[in-house]
């Protein structure tokens, strides 16, 4: 049975591939055109365009990966139908249960792809291009650095570190000097609450006033401050809740809800994540009975007519299950994981109809 395992992976493999190679260059091209209307702006230029759509490529795959499934083991499974093989497995004694667990096996095989994408490379360049892009459009090479973001107003200057969980200002430092250039004042905070765009809250303050004659310290739990960066800085500043991974977007949640902020949006992104490779898995499952079911006897043409048809619907109505659930405040697990439950439904009434 491992031979078999191998042999109707290997088959439906190559239908995920055909059909990842077909949806990523269509909607990379998409993705440029798109593009290549922010060329001209700053040192944004058609080369940085294409660098930008390569680095975002991984991020694609994950986005598509529901219809990748769905359509790619439809072309899969109907090579076998369509070249008997199917048939003489059956003939064979290898129950549809079997052909269809195997089936599975790569759609649990889709679905852990589909998480390690998530988690440890699409974000992970979707952020460098995002850098790269915001770099080259506005000039933030003048503030930011390895070492982080630095502002200057006046006589103040800014340092933050790094950004926790691509959002939350950390490991912050504030110098004040005089007009003679002379240090009067230091400040260092753990992070920072970012209330809205002029307010932030340092968390754990220690700062030390500096006078001609000796130094005071002083330590803060909380401290009200103005923003050293502008509103527009910020945005440019701040990672885009979809650009973060699971793991980053739940300690950004987690973070939300200790401090007492509104922590619908990013909790909404990172159930919508938790989502994306079950949906692959449902859509995989989806495929079986239209070559193992009673619907089989469909032409190959009606088969992927079918599956386009249902992976674009399937799209489409997440998205506005999506738009409704956050109008009405319903739960964020709810609201993403219901389509799954309704594709798996459907997928187990085609199959055990008689």
């Amino acid at each position: 049975m491992r031979l078999l395992d191998r042999y109707i992976a290997r088959r439906v493999f190559r239908g995920y591939a055909l059909i990842m190679l077909i949806l990523v260059s269509a909607f990379s091209l998409i993705a440029l055109v798109r593009e290549l209307d922010s060329v001209g702006k700053g040192t944004y230029s058609a080369s940085d365009a294409a660098l930008y759509v390569l680095l975002t490529l991984p991020g694609w795959m994950v986005e598509l990966a529901p219809a990748m499934a769905l359509l790619g083991a439809i072309v899969g499974l109907g090579e076998l139908a369509a070249g008997e093989e199917l048939t003489v497995m059956q003939a064979l004694s290898v129950s549809r249960a079997r052909i269809a667990w195997s089936v599975l096996k790569t759609g649990l095989l889709v679905m852990l792809a589909v998480i390690g994408m998530q988690e440890f490379v699409a974000p992970k360049l979707n952020q460098l291009a995002f850098e790269r892009r915001t770099q080259a459009i506005s000039g933030m090479e003048s503030t930011r650095t390895r070492r982080g973001f630095w502002s200057r107003n006046g006589q103040r200057v800014v340092h933050v570190r790094r950004l926790l969980h691509g959002r939350i200002p950390s490991e912050i430092e504030i110098y004040q000097f005089d007009n003679n250039g002379g240090l009067r004042f230091v400040a260092w905070a753990k992070e920072a609450i970012i209330q809205n765009s002029d307010r932030w809250v340092l968390q754990d303050v220690r700062q030390q006033i500096i006078t001609k004659n000796e130094t005071f310290t002083e330590h803060f739990a909380q401290l009200p401050w103005d923003s050293p960066f502008t509103p527009e800085e910020i945005t440019k500043i701040m990672l885009p809740v979809e650009m973060l991974s699971p793991s980053e977007l739940y300690g950004y949640v987690q973070y939300l809800k200790r401090a007492g902020l509104a922590a619908d949006r990013p909790e909404l992104t990172l159930w919508q994540s938790i989502s994306m490779p079950l949906s692959a898995l449902a859509m995989v499952i989806l495929a079986i009975p239209y070559v193992l079911g009673p619907i089989r006897q469909v032409s190959a043409g009606k088969r992927m007519l079918h599956g386009g048809l249902i992976g674009a619907s399937f799209h489409a109505s997440r998205q506005l299950i999506i738009q409704l659930g956050s109008l009405v405040h319903l739960p964020a697990a709810l609201i993403t994981l219901s389509p799954v439950v309704v594709i798996l439904g459907v997928a187990v009434w085609l199959y055990r109809r008689p």
